[in-house]
């Protein structure tokens, strides 16, 4: 399953929104990357996606109160995307015609007394549309999609959140819409999985070995790798070799680690062992089947190095997947596909959400972050601090009264050499 297009009317802030997530090869793998400021509205473009994606009564769950969701002064609002079917991985609950070209689930929010209410729109005349009988479905096989948000804490959980973390409707986006969730059931299954495979029990032992080989393939920087699974949980091993229990973790291995685990774990859910992995050219395990994955600011946490290599490292293991991600980052921009780089304006202001360019998307996957911050994928006018902007504009004005032929006064002559540590050039 992909994500062809996307379309928000009225939605909180999106007036209208409209994002044509194909590339230019009519593929849709791989990684595309949503950006803008606070507040632009990247956590609600993802949420919108997740809400559509699981239908009316999961999306209920997930988010009870819908409270200012439809755009002041109107009364209507919509969430619709365009789903693609990929054959080898997706079925239908119920007989009937099998749709031959994509298919759109759409979800209508309108205002009520109290709270507005979710309806889907049914665009065909038959009783169950395709959503109904595909993705919206709990027993049809595949349509494989799963989301994150910013916080992505291993341990840790509110009762309610607890109670969405093991339903199965909810479990795989849960963390998307409660700040209470976290990630705790995926330690629970790789404990389980320690447990199964010391029992002999059926598939245990592959599950953990493909685990296991995923999260030791150069994941890691810093010369850290995943050293076991046991009854205790994950353990890391440093290049010192002092090994490291999830609750000695720092934030960013954690988070890493419990959101590739999790993929995983849904993937095997979903699709089961068999036939789901392969070797690239290389050797490489790859997991083979298609889905949506969306990471809400997927930089949290991760050092700059780390950012530099998650999206690659992403897309080799999960070639058939379409990443969804938000950053404030320039270097997660860097690993973005042709068609990936998406631009949410800031609040009040009177561009509306576009692609960039090929020209700025060529930029971008080429430059240096400062250079990247400059276009206007995040529109920085300056990349320095306000003090060394102005400490250049002062020994500019200094430099040119001396070229001018005018004498510098003591005093001035010693604000040059102290400014001079803010003339250095981009060169140099």
């Amino acid at each position: 399953m992909y994500i062809s297009k996307l379309v928000l009317k009225d939605v909180r802030g999106f007036s209208n929104l409209s994002f044509d997530l194909k590339r230019p090869d009519g593929s849709h793998a791989g990684w595309t990357v949503f950006t803008g400021d606070n507040g632009s509205g990247k956590s609600t473009l993802l949420k919108a996606i997740a809400i559509a994606l699981t239908g009316k009564d999961t999306a209920r769950a997930l988010q009870p109160s819908f409270h200012r969701w439809i755009r002041e002064g109107q009364h209507e609002a919509s969430i619709e995307l365009e789903v693609v079917r990929v054959a080898d991985d997706d079925g239908f609950s119920e007989t009937g015609r099998t749709p031959e070209k994509n298919f759109s689930a759409h979800i209508a929010l309108r205002n009520g007394q109290k709270e507005p209410s979710l309806e889907a729109v049914n665009s065909t005349k038959r009783k169950n549309s395709t959503p109904q009988r595909s993705i919206w479905s709990q027993d049809a096989k595949g349509w494989f999609s799963c989301g994150y948000g910013p916080f992505r804490r291993v341990f840790g959980a509110s009762p309610e959140a607890m109670r969405q973390m093991v339903a199965p409707a909810t479990e795989r986006f849960v963390t998307m819409f409660q700040e209470a969730a976290s990630l705790a059931e995926v330690d629970q299954w790789l404990r389980a999985l320690s447990h199964r495979s010391l029992e002999d029990k059926s598939g245990a032992k592959e599950q953990l070995a493909l685990i296991l080989e995923a999260l030791r393939d150069e994941l890691m920087p810093n010369q850290i790798t995943v050293d076991r699974i046991d009854s205790d949980g994950l353990w890391l091993k440093d290049r010192n070799g002092l090994q490291l229990s999830w609750s000695e973790m720092s934030d960013g291995y954690r988070a890493a680690l419990a959101l590739l685990a999790d993929i995983l774990r849904h993937l095997i859910n979903v699709y089961g062992v068999a036939d789901l992995v392969g070797r690239d050219a290389d050797g490489k395990l790859v997991f083979k089947r298609s889905g949506v994955v969306l990471i809400d600011e997927i930089d949290a946490h991760l050092h700059p190095e780390w950012q530099r290599e998650i999206g690659f490292w992403l897309k080799r293991h999960f070639p058939n997947i379409q990443f969804l991600v938000t950053t404030h980052s320039p270097i997660i921009c860097q690993a973005a596909d042709p068609n990936g780089l998406f631009v949410l304006p800031e609040p009040g202001s009177k561009d509306g959400p576009h692609p960039l360019s090929d020209e700025e998307y060529r930029k971008v996957i080429a430059s240096r972050p400062d250079t990247i911050l400059l276009t206007s994928a995040f529109g920085l006018q300056n990349t320095r601090s306000p003090r060394a902007v102005e400490a250049r504009a002062q020994y500019a004005r200094l430099k040119a009264k001396e070229r001018s032929g005018a004498k510098l006064s003591k005093g001035e002559q010693q604000e040059v050499q102290q400014l001079q540590l803010f003339a250095v050039t981009d060169e140099d």
